[in-house]
């Protein structure tokens, strides 16, 4: 800083004066220069706490469903893989691919249609309903992928019939916003998720 001594006298001494124009302008410069970077900072920290946030919510009601599927496979009696379309299952023939868009679960031997609880992937909405008692509620959304459940042998074939207790496949592909509200270009940002598990029944008895 550059002090200088004015010419006009005033009270018996020389006044001062402050910073020189060029001094000012840099000090500005500087303190402009800090504050922006701190704000980039904070813009940069909040957008990457809301990717991972987005994410985590993904995962973790990803997980939600496919534990829930999973526990009712695992405490039910019969369990079949199948189409749901109009309100109605279709099980799958025997000789054929065991693999569709639902599941019916029953928790006991006794197979009538009002005591079985039903998964299914609805194409028109991209969601996964469950269906318990004829009330319908959604079990999952933003769902990419028709064919959603599978039954499988030991080596991970789908089987053609359920003889020696198959295995349950379940696989969940789902889409969601990269970034709420952010588009890249016309189009909004999507991050794309797979899900897949394998469950069997904990009773043994085959239907």
């Amino acid at each position: 800083m550059k002090i200088y001594k004015n010419t006009i006298k005033t009270s018996g001494a020389f006044s001062r004066c402050g910073f020189t124009l060029v001094e000012v302008m840099v000090a500005a410069g500087i303190f402009v220069i800090v504050v922006g970077s701190m704000v980039a900072v904070q813009i940069y920290g909040l957008r990457v706490y809301t990717l991972s946030a987005s994410k985590v919510i993904a995962t973790t009601n990803g997980r939600e469903t496919l534990n829930d599927i999973r526990d009712r496979i695992r405490s039910c009696q019969l369990v079949y893989v199948g189409f749901y379309t109009n309100g109605t299952f279709s099980s799958i023939s025997n000789g054929l691919s065991q693999i569709g868009n639902a599941l019916e679960i029953f928790p006991s031997t006794n197979d009538s249609p009002a005591s079985a609880t039903f998964f299914y992937m609805d194409p028109s909405s991209n969601v996964v309903n469950i269906v318990t008692n004829g009330v319908v509620s959604q079990e999952a959304q933003y769902m990419t992928n028709y064919y959603c459940f599978d039954a499988e042998n030991y080596q991970q074939n789908i089987v053609s019939n359920y003889v020696n207790n198959p295995v349950i496949g379940i696989t969940l592909l789902f889409a969601q916003w990269e970034f709420p509200g952010g588009t890249i270009g016309s189009a909004n940002a999507y991050d794309y998720f797979r899900l897949h598990t394998r469950v069997s029944r904990r009773a043994n008895n085959n239907p």
